[in-house]
């Protein structure tokens, strides 16, 4: 018997493939509480050498990307072990909420924005940790969020932590700000 996924005189696909058709599918009802897909391969940095790369929450499963491409950096190609991996994992599911927060634009917003921005706040001392283990693999800077949608947005010319100005990455797809001395790395104007 073949099954309803599949139209007659096509040929059969394996459980998995099926899943994953249907998981993509916006016609399926359940779609936004199947796990991602994965990320696809013209979403995936392809730059050469070891660029620096940047931990930052994108609502994706992986946090790391290229500060020149701004694309996803594949973890497996930075050698981390088991711990280091969870420990981005666990700060990603962290920051995520509050991104979502942010996002949502209810009655939680105003915290949210506090919390992301404040280069204090305990989510970015564990997320600057982290960056601060991945830099020992590869140059790493952590992604200060600054809230872009708010009417006449400047960007901050110093770094919140060490009040240096920032220096200017003109490597990238847009103007990044940089402190070298923090790794921090946020929107420029």
């Amino acid at each position: 018997m073949q099954s309803a996924l599949i139209a007659p005189g096509q040929p059969q696909r394996s459980a998995a493939s099926r899943y994953y058709q249907i998981s993509m599918s916006y016609d399926d009802p359940y779609f936004k509480l199947r796990p991602p897909s994965p990320t696809p391969d013209d979403e995936l940095c392809q730059c050469m050498g070891d660029t620096p790369v940047k931990l930052m929450c994108a609502l994706s499963y992986n946090p790391i990307h290229c500060i020149v491409c701004n694309l996803e950096v594949p973890p497996e190609t930075l050698g981390f072990d088991t711990t280091l991996v969870e420990a981005i994992a666990v700060w990603r599911r962290i920051y995520e909420a509050l991104d979502r927060l942010w996002l949502d634009s209810g009655e939680y917003e105003a915290w949210a924005t506090s919390e992301l921005g404040d280069i204090t706040s305990p989510v970015n001392k564990r997320g600057r940790d982290v960056a601060a283990q991945v830099n020992a693999r590869r140059r790493c800077y952590y992604w200060l969020f600054q809230d872009q949608s708010i009417p006449h947005f400047e960007a901050i010319g110093e770094c919140p932590s060490c009040r240096q100005t920032f220096k200017t990455f003109d490597g990238g797809i847009f103007r990044q700000d940089i402190c070298e001395e923090c790794s921090i790395i946020t929107v420029g104007e």
